[in-house]
């Protein structure tokens, strides 16, 4: 009865291994599974006599340049190839240059496993199921973002239609500059996580959210501004980002998840929109140069506490509510504060004055020695501004 059951376990373990392995068929260099009732074939890959799994880390199965025909003829018969098999092209590392014909419109899974240094696809344009736009490659029906090269690089805008950037979609991409179309409403799990040149992100107005691990890792990343569409800012979704110095929370947003900002070492300030209400565990973790947070929330915020996410564990600088404090026309003057050249300054000896814009970023800062302080007007826009432990907010129209 052992023997029968061990037997049994190696024909089981025979057939796994049969079922795995691909047709070894080659036709001008390329390998298919040919189905001889419909006359259909589909690309595969070499299957190893001995291991099923070497081409998985081999270099050599397709390399630079693979042009996929319409039609492969085999053993007199024309087969028209409509797809690729599953791992078809599973480690092939070389292959630089991918070229789909019309009558391809079948992916199994897989199918790119370890194609590294592929950068670029050309899809006929008669193709029913899929199309390219800037070197991303999309489905047709539903219309959907369906495979980005792992070895695209440079500026990508991506195809205004779309409604979700799926999970993992860019990560580990060169990609240097992203911009989100207006039909995105959602930015799925690490979507663009890892992506090292990344230096400019443009999320669109209508994304309500960004995914968990969704930029996290992008080292080069230094400014991100979230539209005041987005509602929730998932884990970890910005982590580790270690050069992001500016961080722009509109107002509209409503959670930011646990981990979220942790580890961005560079940023210096925050402003909490008014619509915020729930900062989970650790958002802002080892934030060790987050020194100004300006707090437009209900949140109770305090210098020093770990709670609301450590956003104010490190910081030296708490503005409250700033957007209830009286504003001012500067392009009037119908303050004492201002003129048309100047933000004028009194009673500010020995006091040091501070200027923030918007985001919360400080935009000017000064230790007085007199009374009055002159200061030269900046651009449109709104600030903050405090002496001591007095705030007030400036709306420069001029």
């Amino acid at each position: 009865m052992k023997n029968f059951k061990i037997y049994i376990l190696f024909l089981s373990l025979i057939i796994f291994a049969t079922t795995l392995s691909a047709s070894e068929t080659a036709v001008d260099g390329i390998y298919y599974n040919f189905n001889k009732t419909n006359f259909t074939a589909k690309v595969t890959y070499k299957g190893a006599e001995d291991d099923w799994m070497y081409d998985f880390t081999g270099e050599e199965q397709y390399v630079g340049i693979l042009n996929v025909p319409e039609t492969v003829v085999f053993e007199g018969t024309t087969y028209t190839v409509i797809g690729f098999d599953n791992d078809a092209l599973i480690g092939s590392k070389l292959l630089e240059i991918l070229v789909i014909p019309a009558t391809v419109t079948e992916f199994g899974t897989g199918v790119f496993t370890s194609c590294n240094s592929l950068h670029t696809i050309y899809i006929d344009e008669n193709n029913p199921t899929f199309f390219m736009y800037n070197r991303v490659m999309y489905k047709r029906n539903p219309l959907s973002l369906f495979f980005v090269p792992r070895a695209i690089s440079g500026s990508i805008e991506l195809y205004n239609g779309i409604t979700t950037i799926p999970s993992s979609a860019f990560q580990y991409r060169n990609v240097t500059e992203v911009i989100i179309p207006e039909s995105v409403i959602e930015i799925k799990d690490a979507a663009f996580n890892s992506c090292s040149y990344l230096t400019s992100v443009t999320i669109g107005d209508n994304v309500t959210s960004i995914g968990r691990d969704a930029f996290s890792y992008c080292s080069s990343l230094q400014e991100i501004e979230i539209p005041s569409s987005v509602k929730i800012i998932d884990q970890l979704a910005f982590s580790s980002c270690n050069n992001l110095t500016e961080v722009t929370l509109n107002n509209g947003l409503e959670t930011i998840g646990s981990y979220a900002f942790s580890y961005c070492s560079s940023l210096s300030s925050i402003t909490l929109p008014s619509s915020l209400t729930l900062i989970e565990n650790k958002a802002f973790y080892l934030c060790g140069s987050l020194k100004t947070v300006v707090n437009n929330s209900n949140l109770n915020i305090q210098i020093g506490s770990e709670t609301n996410g450590y956003v104010a564990y490190y910081a030296t600088e708490l503005i409250e509510n700033t957007l209830d404090i009286e504003s001012v026309d500067v392009q009037h003057a119908i303050d004492t504060y201002c003129t048309k050249e100047h933000i004028v300054v009194s009673n500010a000896r020995n006091k040091t004055i501070r200027i923030y814009n918007v985001s919360g970023k400080c935009v000017y800062s000064s230790n007085s020695n007199s009374q009055t302080e002159q200061i030269p007007i900046f651009k449109t826009g709104v600030y903050t501004i405090r002496v001591g432990n007095f705030s007030k907010k400036l709306i420069i129209t001029r």
